[in-house]
């Protein structure tokens, strides 16, 4: 803990709580997301599904294989791709016919340890392959695109702020007697402007957390897809009015995960624990509407697998309803029922479907349970 401590004290003594989740999650020696191996997975500190079952993968497979066979083979984003798990699975099920599907991959990742894993994991396939550490190094295309972002908008640092007395105040993180303590300031002007523009009003002594990035990052996403795009976001998150309901989440949203235990103290492990804040995703509609995209729609997980085919692939890999009971039928049907799980993943975690140009009727198609 001493190296948030130092940082903090040459800083002034005193940050706002974004700066804190910025520096333990990212900073580049010490952040939770530059360590060496996967933060993920049975032996980290929490599953995300396309991690978590190889079954997912295979769905967005299907779902790139029906997409192009309207639209021609697309180009495919990762991001927040981690060590490339999910794109690699995406590749080995295209099999040596890739390049009939995708035109070529680009595979998102911040973290320069990840991208390290991602050199030595991916396959060798008929398509071009690059792994990259931001959107700003992916140019523009003509050729119409897929863009998948799993838990990017949880991970983004947030804004921390309470009701009190007479108003908004503003959560800082303060060194005092060599330890870390919440502090209160009045609050930055952008605070203030994001749940003004949002018609949320904290309660005295509710909690709440503002992501001032999440908009404009989102917007430079759906821009670096063109005029044909078609954007997959899953995470977990709720509209304004439920995200900001005092009955339901009077302390925010925030949590930290550490060895897969659910915590809520992020000055506790700096460095060590995940911390994750839900999405608001009318932010995120706020972005495709002023870059000119329209919803396809916005599904928990469960529902979004069903739409894109997971039944089907089941029944196609002869793992359907009339399967033998064998170990492998067992084995892959727990493995979809994590996914599609109603007291867990299936539900808590949403998917967002967002295109523009030819994409939207094409995506309307293939995600219709007509």
């Amino acid at each position: 803990m001493s190296w948030i401590i130092d940082e903090i004290v040459a800083r002034g003594g005193e940050i706002f709580f974004d700066t804190y989740m910025e520096l333990v999650l990212y900073h580049p020696r010490h952040g939770y997301y530059s360590a060496d191996k996967p933060r993920y997975g049975r032996e980290g500190d929490y599953l995300t599904a396309p991690t978590a079952s190889p079954w997912y993968g295979r769905v967005l497979t299907r779902t790139l294989r029906r997409l192009g066979a309207d639209a021609g083979p697309a180009r495919l984003i990762d991001v927040a791709s981690g060590d490339g798990m999910l794109v690699a699975r995406v590749l080995e099920n295209l099999g040596i016919g890739a390049h009939d599907h995708v035109a070529e991959v680009f595979s998102v990742e911040r973290s320069e340890s990840m991208r390290r894993r991602q050199i030595d994991r991916l396959p060798t396939t008929s398509v071009s392959v690059q792994v990259v550490g931001a959107m700003a190094e992916i140019g523009p295309s003509s050729t119409p695109t897929v863009v998948h972002a799993s838990e990017l908008y949880d991970a983004l640092p947030v804004a921390r702020a309470v009701g009190g007395a007479t108003g908004l105040e503003e959560l800082t993180v303060a060194v005092s007697s060599g330890a870390l303590e919440w502090g209160r300031r009045r609050p930055r002007e952008e605070v203030e402007q994001y749940f003004a523009r949002r018609g949320v009003s904290l309660e005295e002594g509710q909690i709440a957390e503002a992501n001032l990035a999440s908009e404009s990052i989102h917007h430079d996403l759906l821009n670096t897809a063109g005029d044909d795009g078609l954007c997959l976001v899953l995470d977990y998150g709720y509209e304004t009015r439920r995200l900001y309901d005092p009955r339901g989440r009077r302390g925010g949203s925030l949590s930290t995960f550490h060895r897969h235990e659910l915590g809520r103290d992020p000055l506790a492990l700096p460095g060590e624990a995940d911390l994750t804040a839900h999405v608001n995703w009318d932010d995120l509609r706020g972005a495709a509407a002023s870059a000119g995209w329209g919803e396809i729609g916005l599904w928990p997980l469960a529902e979004f697998l069903v739409r894109a085919g997971i039944a089907e692939e089941l029944e196609e890999r002869g793992l359907g309803m009339e399967a033998d009971l064998d170990a492998a039928t067992i084995t892959a049907r727990q493995e979809v029922k994590r996914l599609l799980d109603p007291e867990g993943m299936g539900s808590d975690l949403k998917m967002l479907v967002q295109a523009k140009g030819s994409m939207i009727d094409v995506a309307s198609k293939v995600l219709s349970l007509d």
